[in-house]
């Protein structure tokens, strides 16, 4: 029951700032849900129903725990608890402490930890506290206090003995999946909030894990935080520990209240639990309507519409309305911008310094193919024309630009962490663009000058400052179009098939297979759009721009390229990359806000 008087609350302002606590009562009533569908005779309004008038309620200092079967609704309703989904069609309330949601405060003094652990493997324990601290506190709180906040968190979280171990990924082993969901919990309780969501944050881990999260999940409860968590089979040792069970079946409530009404509650109405069985798993497989043998469930959610827990549930969001106090005007401010910058800058950087698959295994690649090109094309291979240079210098455009789909898997790997802190800390997309793409920069150029100094100087080619100047800024512009497929595309799977199939049409059109004016009409675009015919006559061009043997001009001839801008095409490559990452930050902006 929610005491009389309301606790002491926090004036007005922003959050985050202190260890102050908001007490926060979440609750919802005759919340329904619906996604468009198939139109039918049986449903003529061609509406999916998700969550059919849901009603319920999570006070300071009680577990909530939500079950059912799959396909129940359970993760659609903390999704709109927690304000994750911005599409279909939602009708009911959503209240703090007995008033209609205002986002603004609500983003303010709750946090959400999603069922996947979106974390970067190539950082400690106690590195990705600290930064995900700086990245989601103001400015005002300064980095002594940000510190003991980390310390305070790790503690509390039993993550103490293990802050210097790597979170891992598939080159390093690292956490287990105990310890990263441990993580994920800490990481959103850096900010204090008041109101704790979690999606089965159970999920994946054995017995004994899940038992420990549980644990210290229930210690947040006692702080006085309000904890609403999804859950599909909890031990009877994990259910011992809420305070208050939901059980949903095809979108609709069977059961909402104190788990000790629970059992009474479905014996009242002929469903006894056996002695010794685990009350949440008996429950859960009662209204599990996806196999034979389960009871009518339109009985259950009646049976409950009718019963004493129902009207107690209503009472009380009654007297919530009447004696609460309402949450005071706060916000949620992050970090600024620069100070974000700063903090993306260096762990974008780290991460490509330690992650192997981001440049090193690329360096490697480059590296045995450039050894092998300089090494076919050496100046004193007297069978090699000059007309032979034009398939090397193909290949080191085409082909080594071709190799930048290979980053495609790590950087949808941190669009998923993007779209996290985003969501929970208002991320800044420009501050997070601008890191990203800068932080790429080193490494390319260390694979530009690498792959030129072999080919050039073993094939003894021309103007080694142009050479270098047009590899770096191809890679570039690679680099930044795979950004903008990282971003657009649901799975790296298919990013790749993009990418290669991008590059294979840019390849085809870029002037050497068929030479620019051959190329039909209905296809000369192609030219014209790919950024690899600008790289390539430059490569060509300077090549060949000094040679006065007949052969060297014909070949110019051949390729039309006898008057070559080198210098407006470099700057086409430079307008290439601000264009590619202009689209990327629109399709983060626009797509990944961390809601559905």
């Amino acid at each position: 029951m929610v005491p009389e008087v309301s606790p002491p609350m926090l004036e007005s302002g922003y959050a985050r700032e202190s260890d102050f606590i908001n007490p926060c009562v979440l609750s919802w009533n005759n919340l329904s849900y619906a996604v468009p569908g198939k139109r039918s005779a049986k449903n003529p309004t061609g509406k999916k129903v998700i969550l059919d008038r849901v009603s319920g309620r999570s006070a300071p200092g009680e577990l909530t725990a939500i079950m059912g079967p799959s396909g129940s609704g359970k993760t659609t309703l903390v999704d709109l608890l927690a304000d994750r989904i911005s599409s279909g069609d939602m009708t009911g309330s959503i209240e703090l402490n007995g008033a209609e949601r205002v986002t603004k405060t609500f983003r303010a003094v709750t946090s959400y930890v999603a069922q996947e652990d979106t974390l970067l493997g190539s950082f400690t324990v106690v590195e990705t506290m600290r930064m995900a601290a700086k990245l989601s506190l103001p400015n005002s709180v300064m980095m002594t206090d940000i510190h003991s906040r980390v310390e305070s968190v790790l503690d509390a979280m039993g993550l103490n003995a293990s802050r210097n171990t790597l979170v891992g990924d598939i080159f390093r082993k690292g956490l287990s999946g105990g310890q990263k969901r441990r993580l994920s919990i800490a990481i959103e309780l850096l900010s204090n909030p008041s109101v704790l969501i979690l999606d089965e944050p159970t999920s994946g881990l054995d017995s004994s894990s899940a038992h420990n999260v549980m644990k210290f999940i229930l210690k947040l409860c006692k702080e006085g935080k309000t904890v609403l968590c999804t859950i599909h089979q909890p031990s009877s040792l994990v259910y011992d520990m809420f305070s208050n069970v939901i059980v949903l079946s095809e979108g609709q409530t069977v059961y909402c209240g104190s788990r000790s009404y629970m059992i009474p509650h479905f014996s009242s109405i002929g469903f006894d639990c056996p002695k010794y069985m685990n009350p949440a798993e008996y429950f859960v497989n009662l209204v599990n309507t996806d196999f034979d043998g389960h009871v009518d469930v339109t009985k259950l959610v009646y049976a409950y519409a009718q019963s004493d827990v129902k009207r107690l549930l209503l009472d009380q969001l009654g007297v919530d309305r009447i004696t609460l106090r309402h949450l005071p005007d706060i916000e949620l401010r992050p970090s600024s911008g620069m100070r974000q910058f700063s903090v993306l800058m260096y762990r974008n950087t780290i991460n490509n310094i330690r992650n192997p698959g981001i440049y090193w295994i690329r360096l490697f690649m480059y590296f045995c193919l450039s050894f092998m090109v300089g090494t076919m094309y050496l100046s004193n291979n007297d069978d090699l024309t000059e007309e032979d240079l034009v398939p090397m210098l193909f290949y080191v455009q085409a082909f080594l630009v071709f190799m930048s789909v290979a980053v495609l898997p790590f950087f949808i790997e941190q669009r998923a962490v993007f779209a996290r802190e985003r969501a929970n800390s208002s991320l800044s997309v420009v501050s997070y663009v601008c890191a990203n793409f800068l932080a790429t920069l080193p490494g390319i150029f260390l694979i530009a000058v690498m792959s030129t100094a072999l080919v050039v100087l073993l094939a003894d080619l021309n103007a080694i400052e142009y050479f270098l100047l047009n590899l770096f800024l191809s890679l570039v512009v690679a680099e930044s179009m795979m950004h903008v497929i990282g971003a657009a595309v649901p799975h790296y799977i298919i990013g790749i098939a993009l990418g290669a199939g991008v590059f294979g049409m840019f390849m085809l059109c870029e002037g050497f297979m068929v030479p620019r004016d051959s190329i039909p009409d209905y296809w000369i675009w192609g030219y014209y759009l790919a950024f690899h015919s600008y790289s390539f006559e430059s490569f060509v061009f300077k090549q060949f721009e000094n040679e006065t043997s007949p052969e060297a001009q014909a070949i110019l001839k051949k390729y039309g390229m006898e008057d070559v801008n080198v210098n407006r095409d470099m700057l086409l490559l430079v307008a290439y990359i601000v264009g590619f990452q202009a689209i990327f930050m629109c399709i983060l902006w626009k797509f990944h806000t961390g809601r559905r």
